[in-house]
C-alpha cells in the first residue's frame, strides 16, 4: 500500500472563545452579568469597575425614562425565624423532662409546623404528650404528625360532628361524594354544610417556620411603566458597575512584557463592546415586544396576543436564537405583574377563528371556571362550547382537558360544592 500525502481545503465555522463568551453574556441576567463583572476585574488589571453612588441606584442614570422615589426594586423583607421563637417560649414556659420533649420535638418540626409520623427513641404516648405541650405555646394544630390530627387539634373536644367529619369523611369531601357522605355520617344537607363551614375557617398548615435563608427573592432585568398613559420600559441595571479603562494601565507591567498589556487591552475592548451590543440587543428586542403587546401591559394576560420568536426576529433583523438566548432567565416587571421575559411570546391557537394566544385562552378558561355555578359545575364540553359561543374560539374537548391540567384545576366532578 502506497502512502499519498494530498492537500484538501475545507470551510469550517469555528466557535472562537471569545464569541462563545458574547453568546453566554447575552444569556446572562443582569445579576449574573454584574457577578461576571467581578470577575473579570480580578482577572484583567486593565479593568476598572466603579460601583454606582446611591443616587444612582435610588434613581437610576440621567437616560432612565422614569424615576422612583425609593428603591423598592430591591427591598428585602426580614421574615421572623419563628422556630427560635418557639424554642425561646419553651424555655420560659417549661422545665425539666417537659422542656427536653418540647423542644426535641420544635426542632423535628418541617417548615409547615409537622413533626414526623414517628420519632427515633421517643414513645408514641411520650410524642403525643410533647404535642399536647406544643398546643401551649404554638398556634393550634402545630407538632401534628397528620392532617386529620392537625384539624382535630384546632376544635372543641364536644364539637362531635366535626370530629367524625374529619376522622370518617375527609376522602368523601375531597371527593365531592357528598350523597355517601351524608349517609355514612347521617347528617342532613344543612347540617352538613355547616360542618364545611367550620372546616374551612382551620388551616391546614399550623404556621410557618422558614428562616430568613430559606426566602427567595427576584430582582427583575426590565421593568415597565405607565406614565403618562404611555408605556415605557427600562432596563433596571441601577446597580451594575460602569466598566473602564484603569488610569495607570500603561504604567502596569515593564516594558519587557507590554505583550501582556496588549493582550488584556483586547480583552477589554471586547468586554466594553460586548456589553453595548447586549444593551443594545435586549433594547431592541423589547421594544418590539411592547409595540406588539399593549393591551397586555395595560390589561393583563387576557390580552397576550401571539407572538414568537421568528416574528421578533425577522422585525429586528436577528437570528432566532439570538433573541431566545436573549430572553432566557430574564424577569420583567410590568403593571400588571411580574413575569418571565419568555412567558411574554406565546404560539397562536390555529383553530382560532380570531387572534388570541395559548396564553390568553388558558386565563379564559380559568375565568370560565371561576364564575361558574360550582353546584352544576362545567364539564370540558360545555367550556368549549362557552368559549365557541362568547370568543369564537373553537378547541376540542380533550384541548380544553390538556389546558385544565396545566392550570392545575380539577375536573367538573372534584370542582363540584354542596
Amino acid at each position: 500500500m502506497d502512502i499519498i500525502l494530498k492537500q484538501q481545503q475545507q470551510q469550517k465555522m469555528m466557535m472562537t472563545p471569545q464569541l462563545q463568551q458574547s453568546i453566554e453574556l447575552l444569556q446572562y441576567t443582569t445579576l449574573e452579568l454584574e457577578q461576571f463583572l467581578y470577575e473579570q476585574q480580578l482577572e484583567n488589571p486593565l479593568i476598572d469597575l466603579q460601583p454606582p453612588s446611591f443616587q444612582e441606584r435610588i434613581y437610576g442614570n440621567f437616560y432612565s425614562p422614569f424615576r422612583t422615589t425609593e428603591n423598592d426594586l430591591y427591598t428585602k423583607i426580614v421574615e421572623l425565624n419563628y422556630r427560635e421563637e418557639l424554642l425561646q417560649l419553651a424555655t420560659l414556659t417549661f422545665a425539666g423532662d417537659d422542656l427536653q420533649i418540647v423542644q426535641f420535638l420544635i426542632e423535628q418540626l418541617d417548615n409547615k409546623g409537622y413533626s414526623p409520623a414517628h420519632l427515633s427513641n421517643v414513645a408514641e404516648e411520650q410524642h403525643y404528650y410533647g404535642i399536647q405541650l406544643l398546643q401551649q405555646i404554638g398556634p393550634p394544630g402545630i407538632g401534628a404528625r397528620n392532617l386529620q390530627e392537625c384539624l382535630l387539634l384546632q376544635i372543641e373536644e364536644n364539637n362531635y360532628d366535626l370530629q367524625q367529619l374529619i376522622q370518617k369523611g375527609l376522602f368523601l369531601l375531597a371527593e365531592r361524594k357528598f350523597p355517601e357522605l351524608m349517609k355514612s355520617l347521617k347528617l342532613s344537607k344543612e347540617q352538613l354544610l355547616a360542618l364545611i363551614n367550620q372546616l374551612q375557617q382551620l388551616t391546614p398548615i399550623p404556621c410557618t417556620l422558614n428562616s430568613e435563608d430559606n426566602i427567595e427573592y427576584v430582582t427583575p432585568d426590565i421593568v415597565v411603566v405607565i406614565e403618562d398613559s404611555t408605556l415605557h420600559f427600562s432596563l433596571n441595571d441601577r446597580s451594575m458597575p460602569s466598566i473602564r479603562l484603569h488610569d495607570s494601565y500603561a504604567s502596569i507591567l515593564p516594558l519587557a512584557e507590554q505583550a501582556y498589556v496588549k493582550q488584556h487591552y483586547k480583552h477589554y475592548e471586547w468586554l466594553v463592546h460586548s456589553l453595548q451590543r447586549r444593551r443594545q440587543t435586549i433594547i431592541r428586542i423589547m421594544s418590539v415586544v411592547l409595540q406588539h403587546q399593549q393591551q397586555f401591559f395595560y390589561k393583563g394576560l387576557p390580552y397576550l396576543k401571539p407572538l414568537s420568536l421568528r416574528d421578533v426576529a425577522t422585525q429586528i433583523d436577528m437570528h432566532e436564537s439570538t433573541v431566545s438566548r436573549a430572553i432566557r432567565n430574564k424577569i420583567i416587571l410590568t403593571p400588571v405583574g411580574t413575569y418571565l421575559w419568555k412567558d411574554l411570546f406565546s404560539s397562536k391557537i390555529e383553530s382560532t377563528q380570531t387572534e388570541h394566544s395559548q396564553t390568553s385562552i388558558l386565563e379564559m378558561i380559568k375565568k370560565i371556571i371561576t364564575f361558574e355555578n360550582k353546584q352544576k359545575p362545567l364539564s370540558d364540553q360545555k367550556i368549549a362550547e362557552s368559549l365557541a359561543s362568547s370568543f369564537q374560539i373553537h378547541l376540542a374537548r380533550r384541548t380544553i382537558s390538556k389546558y385544565r391540567d396545566e392550570l392545575g384545576i380539577p375536573a367538573a366532578s372534584k370542582r363540584k360544592e354542596l
